[in-house]
């Protein structure tokens, strides 16, 4: 901590006075700004009172302090030990009950042992407070209890709001407990020590039954209003120590803890500053949720409370604008400003919050959360169902509490995630036993019903009338074609009997080890060219083909199967192992000969006929067509282009028990032109991982350790991945790698700050990145094991260092594979190490300039393209081309600046 004025006041008047001696100095401010000196030295032996005051007055002039001086006590050694004077002890924080203590404490950091440190513990307390009634702060309390209930928690309300308590009456508790808190608080003050209190701590509480909710909700009112209540709270003081040592509060946390063991514990406060404020923020909170009105009373009043509460270091404060009866832009704007205010109030309060989390590093651009923008505090409108009603909460109006309610849920999350991890010492076994497996859909033997993550878009695919699957290189393209070819019973199981009816076959790729090379491909294509043949053509024949050799057609008998003799022979006599130049000459014969072109369409009419007397259909699916189909002598868009013609045609002829599903890499598509391409809007579907899908692979790959999925079913029980919602999802990862990147309530959430570091310009997301970057996270966490356990992370096993590691492993992994996509750019890629990350247009020119006009002629084309696959976007606000994070670590680029 940076010494304060008064701490380097101390430390010279020691020099002066006390260095060769064994005197003391103790300075102390007073609340009204008096600067107070109790100075005891030998320096003043042969110095009569007035010369020593003269002495001090001069020192402290040539020291230029500001203070006019208050008392000032200069006594030799002899002096002080005749009158009994010691030197203080350094105040220790947990002495501070009273705002006095807290004002003198603020006004004298320099006699403080150590930044007031509470340990978080469950329950976790969280006060309700303002510096004002009637702004709605038991009303929220209300709504906050119920919504916390709702989602599992086990929450105790109390009401200390005890000069004016209603908490009990707002949540209509019925039947009321026969005592209240003021009760048992009188009885304890006054009980001689070693004799039993006759009002236990379960006689204080009621519980709200709530329909339909997995926690519970208990209220501990204030107690019943009478005149034996009104002398009790009178005479009742809030500093109380009983006889056993303990104040007030300690006694009931600990017997409420003992007694429910809840999550959470909820305190309505009373108002301004008083003795049960006082309570309820420094002995009690861990958390407190400030609730005021807009307003210059509010304002001063709360400043007032932040400027004493400095010393509390660690204790969470948060604001709620309430009840707000302007939420127009114009009243919004002047709460953002007085939001402002506040929140930077609290940051020069505890500059500590913006330090990264343990064993973690910053980066270098700002990492904070957009969610939690300067523009976006609390607010709570004024809502007339609320004022108006009698009991509470409103249930039509809840959402408006939500995000209160999300506060709260966020710490109590992070602190049972603690008390798991803490001193566990089966962690690192369990960091040992993840595996992140990719899925590897060409593996028979992997057990893709446990690794196979189901899109959102998955019931997209599933529909017959989508033919064209579009994606970026790496989006699970091929991972789709092979679980239905390889994996069909995990496609049936995931497609809940939507494919029931449907044989899946491959019409070209990886499945197929007999199948035309990419030279091969080349010389069909001089072929077609020779013989006045067509791609359409080609790829009819080579569809029957597949169809025949995968006995799913049989040619007609009799006069019917005459005209089919020749179309016969040529296929039959073909070898269904190892594609061979009579493969490749034989269907270059069926797309060529205009005899055999005729019967190739009529051979696949009857056998549409067949399949549909059937109630079946026939999925053909095509994959590797950028791998197997050369640009050179535009032999990949020739190609192409007869396919997507064979569909249109196959469509006009009314074909549809066959149906095609076309795995093409986004960029050839949109470089693709022909004649009704609009046939296929509509029909086509861009695979794209949103964030709940990103999430769902994440937890399902490190849920395949048997050990952390027993720490998310003990924790953050998962019933269904594919189900989960994000939220549920969420809790279950911060297990694995926290809540936010660094402590502080606006530092970016980690499954935010994953997925847009792992999602590129063209807001397309690699699940492979997300294997390698854990997988790599997780090799680099197991080099901290043996250090001090101080280093290691309580609240997570992936500790943001490690991400960062893992990060960097997942970009040079997907920049190789860019490199291989784009060979022609190779150059640009390699020129790209130390250029900023975010650049001007006049850098970038000149870059393409000397490593890539040769393959891309101009350089709106080239911006285009680098938009186009994800490289880089204009920025149109900053005038800049941003590149996207996923490649910035693995080309080695500067990324200052980049945010």
């Amino acid at each position: 901590m940076q010494e304060t004025w008064q701490g380097k006041l101390k430390h010279q008047l020691t020099n002066q006075y006390v260095a060769r001696s064994h005197g003391w100095v103790d300075i102390n401010i007073s609340t009204s700004g008096l600067l107070n000196l109790t100075i005891v030295s030998d320096s003043f032996s042969d110095l009569s009172i007035s010369q020593r005051r003269e002495t001090i007055l001069n020192f402290l002039q040539q020291s230029q302090v500001s203070l006019s001086p208050g008392f000032l006590s200069l006594y030799t050694q002899h002096e002080a030990g005749s009158l009994n004077l010691s030197q203080p002890q350094a105040v220790n924080g947990g002495s501070v009950y009273t705002w006095q203590d807290l004002a003198l404490q603020a006004a004298n950091p320099q006699n403080q042992s150590q930044p007031i440190q509470r340990e978080p513990s469950i329950p976790r307390t969280v006060t309700f407070y303002s510096f004002k009634g009637g702004v709605g702060r038991t009303t929220a309390l209300t709504h906050v209890a119920w919504i916390l209930a709702l989602r599992g928690r086990k929450v105790v309300a109390v009401d200390l709001d005890l000069e004016a308590p209603g908490l009990s009456t707002a949540f209509n508790l019925n039947p009321q407990p026969k005592y209240g808190i003021v009760d048992y608080f009188y009885e304890r003050s006054y009980l001689p020590e070693g004799v039993e209190p006759n009002i236990s701590v379960a006689q204080i509480f009621g519980e709200v039954r709530i329909p339909n909710a997995t926690g519970r909700l208990f209220v501990v009112p204030a107690g019943t209003l009478n005149l034996d209540y009104i002398s009790k709270v009178d005479d009742l003081r809030a500093t109380t120590v009983t006889d056993s040592g303990e104040n007030l509060w300690s006694i009931f946390s600990r017997e409420i803890q003992e007694q429910l063991k809840p999550d959470i514990l909820l305190i309505d406060s009373r108002t301004g500053i008083n003795q049960w404020g006082a309570l309820s923020l420094l002995q009690a909170a861990d958390e407190v949720i400030v609730f005021l009105f807009p307003n210059e009373q509010n304002r001063q009043g709360i400043s007032l409370l932040l400027q004493s509460l400095q010393s509390f270091r660690d204790l969470s404060i948060n604001f709620v604008f309430t009840p707000v009866p302007d939420t127009t832009e114009v009243g919004m704007a002047k709460i953002r400003r007085m939001w402002k205010f506040l929140r930077e109030t609290v940051r020069d309060r505890a500059s500590e919050d913006d330090e990264t989390v343990e064993g973690s590093s910053r980066e270098s651009e700002p990492d904070s959360d957009d969610s939690l923008s300067e523009a976006d505090p609390l607010v709570v409108p004024y809502l007339s169902p609320i004022a108006l009603a009698d009991r509470y909460p409103v249930p039509a109006l809840l959402d408006y509490y939500t995000r209160i309610a999300n506060l709260i849920d966020e710490e109590t999350d992070e602190l049972q995630r603690k008390t798991i991890l803490t001193g566990s010492t089966r962690r690192w076994d369990i960091i040992k036993s993840l595996k992140f497996p990719e899925v590897n859909a060409a593996d028979p033997q992997q057990d893709l019903s446990l690794l196979f993550q189901r899109t959102t878009d998955f019931e997209k695919f599933l529909d017959d009338t989508n033919c064209l699957i579009r994606g970026r290189k790496g989006t699970g393209k091929t991972a789709l074609y092979l679980l239905l070819l390889k994996h069909n019973s995990v496609a049936q199981q995931l497609a809940h009997g939507r494919l029931d009816s449907t044989i899946c076959l491959s019409g070209h790729g990886r499945f197929h080890e007999s199948r035309p090379s990419r030279d091969e491909f080349q010389v069909i294509h001089k072929g077609l060219q020779e013989s006045n043949g067509s791609w359409e053509a080609f790829w009819r024949a080579y569809l029957l083909f597949r169809i025949i050799k995968e006995n799913n057609f049989s040619f007609p008998k009799g006069k019917k199967g005459e005209k089919f003799s020749a179309l016969k022979k040529i296929i039959n006599d073909l070898s269904g192992e190892g594609w061979q130049y009579e493969h490749t000459q034989s269907l270059l014969q069926l797309s060529s000969d205009s005899n055999l072109l005729l019967i190739v369409k009529d051979a696949l009419d009857i056998f549409h006929e067949n399949v549909q007397k059937q109630s079946q259909k026939l999925w053909f699916l095509y994959d590797d067509l950028d791998e197997d189909f050369p640009e050179k002598d535009e032999v990949r868009q020739q190609s192409l282009i007869g396919l997507f013609q064979l569909i249109q045609a196959c469509d006009a002829r009314k074909i549809t028990s066959i149906r095609f599903k076309i795995f093409l890499r986004e960029d050839i598509w949109n470089r693709l032109s022909f004649d009704n391409k609009s046939h296929f809007n509509g029909r086509d579907l861009l695979l794209q991982w949103n964030r709940v899908d990103f999430l769902r692979l994440a937890l399902r790959q490190a849920t395949q350790s048997k050990e952390f999925k027993n720490l998310v079913d003990r924790f953050s029980p998962v019933e269904s991945i594919d189900q989960a919602s994000e939220e549920a999802v969420d809790r279950a990862l911060e297990l694995l790698w926290g809540s936010r990147r660094r402590s502080g309530t606006k530092a970016k959430y980690v499954t935010r700050w994953v997925y847009e570091r792992l999602t590129d310009s063209s807001s397309t997301t690699f699940p492979r990145s997300l294997s390698i970057l854990l997988r790599g996270a997780k090799e680099q966490e197991l080099t901290y094991q043996g250090q001090s356990s101080k280093q290691t992370p309580t609240d997570r096993l992936l500790r943001g260092t490690s991400l960062e590691v893992g990060l960097k492993k997942a970009s040079e992994e997907r920049c190789q594979a860019v490199r291989e996509e784009y060979p022609d750019l190779r150059k640009f890629f390699d020129d790209l190490k130390g250029i900023r990350a975010l650049l001007p247009k006049e850098v970038l020119e000149p870059l393409w300039q000397s490593s890539a006009q040769g393959v891309v002629p101009t350089f709106d084309d080239f911006s285009n393209l680098l938009s186009e696959i994800g490289i880089a976007e204009w920025r149109e606000k900053d005038q800049r081309y941003k590149f996207a994070d996923i490649y910035v670590y693995g080309f080695e680029m500067n990324r200052v600046g980049a945010v």
